[in-house]
Formats: structure tokens, C-alpha cells, sequence
């Protein structure tokens, strides 16, 4: 097997769960930027910059845009510089199943030798993936679209994150991708007694578009004596989380904290009492968001308050996880703030410890397995494993 993405491997808690789950059925490679962090498992390390006739940035826009305008999307496909590497060091191997993270990396998967086809392997709806930067709507769109409807249509399988953008590439491109959430690997934790004061906390990247202002402005609303601590992944010299510390100054109870390392992130959670996943639906993606801090969330044993995201809204009402705010605005969470009682976050945390084996990780992967063994001749060759 191939685990083929253009990202680090490091970074990427979704392909990482693969690696674990299948290294023990298949001979597991995997492709991507820079090291990987399984020192057991073949690994591939791709450039973070590929030498080659377009080195210099300056160039590599200049020819890309040409492409595009042109509209010569599979000649672009070829000598896109990850790609062209990629394909001119694999293109002799031969795979059983290669699964490929992500849109870009689905032309050169296609070309590469695989017996039983690709497995694409989509982490959000591509063709809106940046649809707040009008430079990208107009400039790259268009080419996650040609990918959509030529390559990602030539796969053997296709997997996604939720069922709203399962149904939105069912819908535009007629490919129905199973779905496999970003469920975290079970842990086993209990589920505390309530710290006083009751402990918030997010965790997740510092974006301006997910608006995590609404937490800090809701917060400051209220005289509740409550603590709040974001957890944030950031950029450095991040203009966006200096506005976050602007908002929260003077306020005890708000605290602007560095990223946990991921191996240690449901531990760190667990010295918690509620998980705050609110994403404004400034996009699409975020819109039908059901990212991985949920399911943290759910190992670490928390409630959950959430916005009206469909996704998310789901699983909270179906296993009793939380609380859906009105809006996405300040004072929506702010009213929830208010109306906690003891009993309520008590019962959420019992229920994500009733529910966490059954939205656990490994649940998820062996759904995944599944897949993968109706994609192999004779699929007894993996039975009861």
C-alpha cells in the first residue's frame, strides 16, 4: 500500500490513523513532505522544493497561471513539481492499493502502477476549499474542478470527511464518496467530576475565517466564573492572534495558550470540563465542519458546545454530547454560558464516556478496512483480520 499526500505526514492525524491501522495487513509505504514520523514504515520523503527548470518562484507562478488561463489542466497535472517527482521516482513500482490524500495529488496517483486502483482520500470539498479569496476562486477553482470531474471520477473508491460534502460531490460531480470522520483513537479516561471553576477550552488553528472572537467576546459578556483557555496553532508574527490577546487582555479568566503536541492533546483535554467547537459557516467547509477537536473532545471525556453546524449538530443530539448555541454570535454563546447547569455538563460527560468506544478512531478505520478489502481481488486474503 501507498499513503500518497503533498502535505507532511506529521501533520496529517488522518493519514496517520491509516498508517497504524494497515501496517499490520499490508507492506505500508508512505509519500509526502519531509520525515515521517513512523520510524518502522517505508517512507518517501518529497522536496518541500523540487529542483528542476522552475525553481525560482517567481517562475513556477508565472507558468502555472499560464496553464490555467490556457485551461491545460492535464498538461499542468504532469509537470506540477510534486507531481513530476513523484511520478519520475514511483513511476516503476508497483502498488496493490494506493490511497491519496487530497485532490492534488489524484492525477499522479492515477498514473502510478496500482493493481486494484486509487483510494482518494478527500479531507473537505475541494472546489471551495479557499472560497473566501476571490484569487483563488478565479485562478484555481477551476482546476479542482477539472480534477474533480476527469481524475477523482477514474478512482476505484472515494472516501470524505461528513455527509454534507459527500452529498455536495454526489450532487456536482456524480461520484458518491463514502464517509469516514476524523474520529480520534480511543483513550481510555474517566469522566471527572466538574473543576470549580468550570474549565472551557478549544484547541485548534488561529484562523481569522472560524472566528474565534465569538468565544472571547461571549465569555467577556458574562460575570460567570468560568475559565477559558484556547489551545491555538498560529503562524508566526500571527496578526490574528494578536487581535485575540487584544480582546482577551485585562479578562483573568481567558488565556491564549500554545498548541499541545498531538500525542499529548487528549491528556492536556482531559484536565477539562467542556470542549468549545463553534465555527462560524464562513465557507462552505467550515459550514459542514466536523474536524477532529470534536472527537477529541470525546476521548478526553468533555461536553461539547457547538454553533448550528449541521454536522456537528448531529452526533450532539444523537449520543447527548453537549449543546447547540442559536447563532454564531457573541451573545449566542454567551446565553449558553448562562444557562449551564451542573447536572447538564455532568450528563454530557458521562455520555461521551457511555458513546467513546463507538466514535473512537478504530471504529472508523475498521469501517476503512472494509473499503479497502472490496477493493482487493480476493478479499479473504484479509478476512478476520
Amino acid at each position: 500500500m501507498l499513503v500518497l499526500m503533498f502535505t507532511e505526514l506529521s501533520r496529517e492525524p488522518r493519514a496517520m490513523r491509516q498508517v497504524r491501522a494497515f501496517a499490520e495487513d499490508f507492506e505500508v509505504t508512505t509519500a509526502g513532505i519531509g520525515a515521517s514520523p513512523f520510524p518502522t514504515v517505508p517512507h518517501i520523503e518529497i522536496p518541500a522544493e523540487v529542483p528542476g527548470p522552475f525553481l525560482r518562484r517567481a517562475w513556477r507562478f508565472a507558468w502555472r497561471t499560464l496553464f490555467w488561463r490556457m485551461r491545460s489542466y492535464t498538461s499542468y497535472s504532469r509537470l506540477q513539481p510534486h507531481a513530476q517527482w513523484v511520478y519520475n521516482r514511483l513511476q516503476r513500482e508497483e502498488w496493490d492499493v494506493i490511497i491519496a490524500h487530497d485532490v492534488q495529488t489524484v492525477p499522479v496517483a492515477n498514473r502510478l502502477n496500482s493493481r486494484n486502483g486509487v483510494l482518494v482520500d478527500l479531507h473537505e470539498y475541494a472546489p471551495r476549499q479557499y472560497e473566501h479569496s476571490e484569487e483563488w476562486v478565479r485562478e484555481t477553482a477551476p482546476y479542482y474542478d477539472w480534477i474533480c470531474s476527469t481524475q477523482i471520477t477514474q478512482a476505484a473508491r472515494v472516501i470524505t470527511v461528513g455527509e454534507g460534502i459527500a452529498h455536495e460531490y454526489e450532487k456536482n460531480y456524480g461520484f458518491s464518496p463514502e464517509v469516514i470522520v476524523n474520529a480520534t483513537p480511543y483513550t481510555e479516561h474517566n469522566a471527572l467530576d466538574l473543576h470549580t471553576p468550570i474549565r472551557l477550552v478549544h484547541s485548534g488553528i488561529a484562523a481569522p475565517a472560524r472566528k474565534l472572537e465569538i468565544m472571547v467576546q461571549g465569555l467577556r459578556a458574562t460575570e460567570l466564573p468560568m475559565t477559558l483557555d484556547l489551545l491555538l496553532v498560529h503562524p508566526e508574527g500571527s496578526d490574528y492572534l494578536e487581535e485575540l490577546r487584544r480582546l482577551a487582555d485585562g479578562d483573568s479568566r481567558i488565556r491564549i495558550l500554545p498548541a499541545v503536541p498531538y500525542a499529548q492533546l487528549v491528556q492536556t483535554l482531559n484536565q477539562y470540563d467542556i470542549g468549545i467547537s463553534i465555527i462560524a459557516p464562513t465557507t462552505f467547509n467550515h459550514e459542514w465542519s466536523l474536524p477532529n477537536k470534536f472527537f477529541d473532545y470525546v476521548q478526553a471525556r468533555l461536553g461539547i458546545i457547538i454553533g448550528p453546524s449541521p454536522e456537528m449538530s448531529r452526533y450532539v443530539d444523537q449520543y447527548g454530547l453537549g449543546v447547540c448555541a442559536r447563532g454564531f454570535a457573541a451573545e449566542d454563546f454567551a446565553e449558553i454560558l448562562e444557562g449551564l447547569t451542573v447536572e447538564d455538563v455532568l450528563k454530557w460527560k458521562r455520555n461521551a464516556a457511555e458513546h467513546a468506544a463507538e466514535l473512537s478512531g478504530e471504529r472508523q478505520m475498521q469501517r476503512l478496512g472494509e473499503i479497502v478489502r472490496g477493493m482487493l481481488p480476493d478479499s479473504r486474503q484479509m478476512a478476520g483480520r
